[in-house]
């Protein structure tokens, strides 16, 4: 057997293996039976792990007519789980203004700290129009006529063609194994979902009950480390503020096993806190809570500016190396500059090597 040959044939095995592990669907259904499906919770909203629903009164407008007037819009994403539920995964601004006209929507999505449509970054929030049922259409940038009518002033043909209006849904399938579903699900958002990884593991491990996950977010609204981060909405919108902690928690005392794929090493992270029962969430806690107590002592309000890679590595070195600095704080003033003025550090390619060498700083007084 020829090494070509036995490629090809490895190469079979494998896409035969992958194809029965997961799947998905694409399927053609109307505004209707969508929103029957949603009344009956048979179709699951959970907007406060969607990207976005910050849309103008004229967006959405644009497209109660373009339903009208049988115009294609993008397909949305669901998961279907083993009951046969479905869980929107994407495409929660179609739905959300679709059920919201019809006066069916019954979540508050104007509470929501969702990131802003990237053509709508310049707009304030009194020029964004969130959750009203039964709200109001504008003047269409086709159909004119539609200015200042709502769900109970419309023709009841119009109604009609609204419920009976189509929308492409993509379900996916998989068996039950947690990394094949994210794997899918990042796939997709790869292809046009624009997720960072931290909000595709926000999305992803909503209904698990993960541990790490609720503590990233919990001390994601640490009031310490809020001020010496100093994030921007749309970092936090982005979830970059969640992302740093967990990159603080993953790594600290767990670099060994890391590889060049900070991403993979996350995920596996998370997913095996699912299944541990007796996660050290505490333990994770005051560390985390001691680090940011010794920092804010010392009233150094640029301790990350300007600093790349600085929160994970000075947060990590610092927190395993503590009890060198607790009663020091002129040797952590110190300390700290040495670090930030690094040329090794400075030079390290690769979290591990930047983790470690962080290490190295905070643990040798003589450096």
């Amino acid at each position: 057997m020829t090494p070509v040959f036995r490629n090809i044939q490895a190469l079979e095995q494998e896409v035969a293996r992958q194809s029965i592990r997961l799947s998905s669907d694409i399927i053609t259904v109307s505004f209707g039976v969508l929103m029957n499906l949603y009344k009956n919770k048979e179709l699951i909203i959970q907007p406060e792990y969607q990207r976005l629903y910050r849309w103008t009164n004229s967006q959405k407008t644009a497209l109660i007519e373009s339903i009208l007037l049988s115009i294609p819009i993008p397909p949305i994403f669901v998961a279907e789980d083993e009951e046969g539920i479905w869980e929107l995964m994407d495409g929660l601004p179609i739905l959300a203004t679709v059920f919201s006209f019809f006066g069916e929507l019954n979540i508050d999505v104007s509470k929501l700290d969702t990131p802003l449509d990237a053509e709508n970054n310049d707009l304030s929030d009194e020029d964004l129009i969130f959750n009203t049922n039964k709200w109001e259409l504008e003047a269409g940038g086709l159909l004119k006529g539609l200015k200042g009518f709502n769900i109970d002033t419309l023709p009841q043909k119009y109604k009609l063609l609204l419920k009976r209006g189509v929308c492409r849904v993509e379900i996916l399938r998989s068996e039950n194994n947690t990394n094949i579903k994210y794997e899918l699900f990042k796939r997709l958002n790869s292809l046009g979902m624009s997720l960072n990884p931290q909000e595709v593991r926000t999305i992803f491990y909503r209904n698990a009950d993960s541990a790490v996950m609720s503590l990233v977010s919990e001390l994601s609204q640490h009031p310490i480390f809020k001020k010496l981060t100093n994030l921007s909405a749309q970092q936090k919108r982005a979830r970059y503020d969640q992302e740093l902690i967990l990159r603080f928690v993953a790594f600290l005392n767990k670099i060994e096993p890391m590889d060049d794929n900070t991403e993979h090493y996350l995920n596996h992270f998370v997913e095996k806190s699912i299944h541990q029962i007796d996660f050290p969430s505490m333990y994770y806690k005051k560390s985390f809570n001691d680090t940011l107590q010794l920092l804010d002592s010392l009233n150094d309000g640029t301790l990350f500016k300007n600093q790349n890679n600085a929160f994970e590595s000075m947060m990590v070195g610092l927190a395993q190396n503590i009890e060198k600095y607790k009663n020091n704080s002129d040797l952590l003033r110190q300390k700290i500059q040495c670090f930030k003025n690094d040329v090794l550090f400075k030079q390290s390619v690769g979290v591990k090597n930047r983790l470690q060498r962080a290490n190295q700083i905070f643990s040798d007084l003589n450096l």
